[in-house]
């Protein structure tokens, strides 16, 4: 029972097709042979073998063109013949149910609604107009020339009884034609539904993305921004003439390590960046600490130098860590740089490397200009602002806001104390990602 029920449901319910006209045109004619099958017992019962074969001959016809629809997808071709053969078997049946005393104008409402539902808004008036007329056409005959018509009916029961199977028959129609449309039209309403979630999602990705693009930009600039410069600055003295050859030789020497580690770091910000932009999983590298900064270390002190800025690391520990090195990387750059930006001629930046109980701290102090009360309140949030160093050098103003979120994507939290005019000390408290 359960299998003839999900057969009924699918001859029905055209699924196949994303066409509200056919799936209504199926409905329709799966409904019409339900419905002729029908009056076929009730003429049998009034003994009106005449419309007993008709019912049959358009039985068959219907399930032709559901042949048509269905195996050969002749949409036009099954409508229009369903269509126009609806009047001349509707004429037949006029003649052989009794003209006007007989139930044929409900079978022809019902027609006219089923035509409406599938054909399009510009054809209305067409498919209407020939349904007045031809209502009117078969009204007048039967009133004016009602003798010419057979009667069939032998008593008033007969007449009530086949009016009311017919109208009954031809409501149930009515109600399962809107019952196949509302149904179209909820699944379309939940496809819609569906479609609009992927395209928020797809938008929401594209909007992550774009903003990762934009942060990695960033990162590339304020990274590689400041070893650049002080690169340019090494060879302009050494092209200057104003050193002995022994300088020369020092700084030729220093400058093809910076620019060796520069390259070096270079490959690892973009290979990080490769990975973020394609939501690769988190690349974690089991590394001690040291070994992880020694030669970011090298390349800041060349910067600090540029401004004559003591820089100072102080290994108090030396923990293994297991994490994403090129996040803890970004952080201890940005914050170091920015030490060095905000630090005058002279200053002191000192960096103060901690473990215990499994957490690794980072602690950057330096004796620079400090920051505002009012700057602190905001100093993490994304501000596009740049900001000037002690000697004019220009920031993206999203430096300690990445900071800030991969100090979280490492499931730790960066914490700042700053008094303007006397100095700053940014704290980085991280698990180890090692389990003892």
């Amino acid at each position: 029972m359960a299998r003839l029920k999900r057969q009924g449901k699918k001859l029905f319910f055209w699924d196949q097709s994303p066409s509200l006209e056919i799936q209504v045109f199926n409905a329709t004619l799966v409904i019409l042979i339900v419905f002729v099958l029908f009056l076929a017992i009730i003429n049998l019962w009034l003994l009106n073998y005449s419309l007993v074969k008709l019912c049959v001959v358009v039985a068959v016809s219907l399930s032709i063109f559901i042949y048509l629809l269905r195996v050969k997808h002749a949409f036009k071709t099954a409508f229009y013949l369903a269509s126009f053969s609806t009047y001349p078997i509707l004429l037949f049946n006029f003649f052989h149910n009794d003209g006007i005393i007989g139930p044929t104008f409900y079978i022809l409402s019902l027609i006219h609604l089923l035509v409406l539902s599938i054909v399009k808004t510009k054809h209305y008036a067409f498919w209407s107009t020939l349904n007045v007329l031809y209502y009117f056409l078969l009204y007048c005959f039967g009133l004016y020339y009602g003798e010419l018509i057979p009667q069939n009916y032998n008593s008033q029961f007969e007449i009530l009884t086949d009016h009311l199977l017919t109208y009954s028959a031809s409501i149930l129609g009515i109600t399962m034609i809107m019952f196949a449309l509302k149904r179209f039209i909820s699944i379309q309403k939940r496809k819609v539904k569906e479609k609009t979630s992927a395209l928020l999602k797809i938008n929401k990705d594209l909007k992550q993305t774009n903003n990762q693009k934009d942060k990695i930009i960033a990162i590339i600039s304020h990274d590689l921004k400041n070893p650049l410069q002080s690169i340019i600055q090494t060879l302009e003295l050494i092209n200057s003439g104003d050193l002995t050859e022994e300088d020369i030789k020092y700084l030729r020497k220093e400058l093809l390590k910076t620019t060796k580690n520069t390259y070096k770091m270079m490959e690892d910000i973009l290979e990080w960046s490769s990975f973020e932009l394609k939501n690769a999983a988190k690349r974690e590298k089991k590394i001690h600490i040291k070994d992880l900064i020694e030669d970011t270390v090298e390349i800041l002190n060349v910067i600090a130098k540029q401004k004559s800025i003591d820089l100072e690391v102080n290994y108090h520990q030396n923990p293994l860590l297991n994490l994403e090195t090129d996040r803890l990387l970004l952080i201890f750059r940005n914050l170091v740089q920015n030490a060095i930006k905000f630090t005058l001629s002279g200053g002191h930046v000192m960096v103060d490397i901690y473990s215990q109980e499994e957490q690794l701290t980072l602690q950057i102090t330096d004796n620079g200009v400090g920051i505002s009360p009012k700057r602190l309140e905001t100093i993490f949030e994304q501000d596009i602002k740049s900001t000037y160093g002690t000697e004019q050098e220009k920031g993206t103003g999203m430096g300690l806001h990445m900071c800030f979120q991969s100090a979280h994507m490492l499931s730790g939290k960066l914490e700042v104390e700053s008094k303007e005019g006397e100095g700053s000390i940014f704290k980085l408290v991280i698990p180890t990602g090692i389990n003892t």
